[in-house]
Order: C-alpha cells, then structure tokens, then sequence
C-alpha cells in the first residue's frame, strides 16, 4: 500500500500538489517545492504532457520527486500511446517503485504547442483502469501472462460541472467498477454547484479530491473575453476581483482565494482532500497552505 493510499485510507484530509515538469532536462525549479513543502503535504503530482504540451515525461520526474523523499503520483494520459506504450510505461512506473497513478484521457492535440501531432486515444480513461487491472492480475491486454505483478493505487478524474451531469455520473460508476479507488475534480469555484454534484455522486467507497487551483492573469483575461474552454466554470464576481490587475497581484489574489477554498471545503467536508495546482510555484503553494490554515501535513 503506497503512502498515499494510506493517508487516504486513514481519513486524514489529504493535500496533493501538482509540480511542473520542465521542457527540458532543468529539474531544479520542478523539484524546488519538494524540499519546502514534503512536511505539509501528502503527495506531489506529475502531470503527463499537460494541455497536449510536450514536457520531461511523468514517470522519470515521478523518480526524481522519490528520490528526493517524497512520494509522487504518476499522470498518465491516453491521447501519446496505444495501449502497447501505455502498458510498457506503466511496468516501467511499477519497476522504479511509483505506484500511484492518475489515468485521464488528455486535451486534444490541438490544444497544445504540437498540434501537427497525431493523438492516439487507443485506450480511454476506463479501458485505461482495465489495463491496470489487468497487469496487477498479472497479465497484458493481450492476456499474456508477466513476470512479476506491479502493484499500483489508480485514480481518476470526475467532472463536476459536466452538462449533462447523467452521462458523467454514469461514466463515473464504470471507473469504480474498473478499479478507481480516489478521483481527482477540474479546479473548483463554486462551492454551491460542487455541493449539488455531491448530492448527485452515486456512493462508493472512493475518495475524493477537489481541485484547487490559483489562476494566472492569461487564464482569467480569456475567462473575461469569453475564450474560456474549460470543464469549470469563473464566478462573476471572482472574475471581477481578478480583471485588470498586474501579473503577480492577480497570482497573489488567486492564492488568498484559493486559501480560502481549500479552508471551506475541508471544514465542511466536501471532499476527502484536495488537489492543488499553483503554477509549480512554491510561493504561491505556501500562501494557499497558510491562507487555509494548514501547517503541517494534511
């Protein structure tokens, strides 16, 4: 059982954070909150080519993150391999000790900064968490048998805001009966509807982790300009607060806001934790900690 399926298992509110891979062979900046942040939080996650953009591969950061004493959760995406790819890089995962994982289908290549690739979606999310299960039994998706069984912790993702939400809840149940044992959300903002989507979420015995995420002056000038493409949704008056601010006091603004979030959600018990995503920045991960009154791991 890894560390983090632990900590879930023994109810303590759990804290992930997203580091960012770089593009490139620099891990110093990626690795920078590990050190400052490996007390206070449960676990540091590997995003897997985030928004179709090319970066370090998630299963050789993860190392570097276990290396550094911490434990990491391994991002993996459908849309960069078939199932061939996918199931050599989650034996791969298995053989340098990683064993979490978040298994998600991946934005669009055109959404990226390669968009004359091909994507691949060979597998999706659920035949993804299939394919885990598989290998854990102890054999490929070809039903051929392996030497030595990976053992991992699989997660994946809900969408809380989806519309319509039927569709999304019924996918939701076929990734619990393929073996997802926590869920990740897309960032939330509103409370009110990510309480509604609770009320609606069939009961399984997953964990559940909300995303939190401090948003940036590009993110929150395209929300304004009606470009925004994403499965959350900006509250008007969030939107406001941020609109025509500088740089970093739009990331400063956002951190409080996201404090304060993450403070609600686990006051009211919304949510088993949460899954933090701030830039890669250490400062702004601190200020979230601090602004939701959390200073020590949890």
């Amino acid at each position: 059982m890894s560390k983090l399926q632990k900590t879930l298992a023994g109810g303590a509110f759990t804290v992930v954070v997203e580091l960012k891979p770089p593009k490139g062979t620099q891990v110093a900046e990626m690795l920078a909150p590990v050190g400052a942040l490996q007390d206070r939080v449960a676990a540091f996650a590997l995003p897997d080519n985030e928004h179709a953009r090319m970066r370090l591969a998630p299963w050789a950061a993860a190392r570097l993150v276990k290396d550094a004493g911490a434990e990491p959760l391994v991002n993996l995406t459908c849309r960069d391999r078939n199932r061939l790819a996918l199931e050599s890089d989650l034996l791969g995962a298995a053989a340098l000790g990683l064993e979490n994982l978040l298994l998600v289908s991946g934005d669009y290549v055109t959404l990226g900064d390669h968009p004359q690739a091909k994507p691949v979606y060979d597998a999706d999310s659920v035949q993804l968490l299939q394919i885990v299960q598989g290998l854990m039994a102890g054999q490929d998706s070809a039903g051929n048998p392996l030497k030595g069984n990976p053992v991992f912790f699989p997660g994946a993702v809900v969408i809380p805001e989806a519309d319509p939400l039927a569709p999304q809840l019924l996918k939701f149940d076929k990734k619990v009966a393929a073996g997802a044992q926590f869920f990740v959300t897309p960032p939330v903002f509103d409370l009110e509807r990510f309480r509604q989507f609770k009320e609606h979420m069939p009961s399984h015995p997953v964990k559940l982790l909300a995303g939190i995420k401090v948003l940036g002056a590009d993110e929150v000038a395209q929300a304004a300009a009606g470009q925004w493409r994403k499965v959350y949704s900006l509250p008007p008056d969030l939107l406001a607060e941020l609109s025509g601010k500088e740089a970093e006091e739009v990331l400063a603004l956002g951190a409080a806001q996201a404090g304060r979030l993450l403070k609600q959600i686990k006051d009211e018990k919304l949510a088993d934790g949460v899954y933090l995503k701030a830039k890669g920045r250490t400062d702004l991960m601190m200020r979230v900690l601090e602004a939701a009154g959390l200073q020590h791991k949890g």
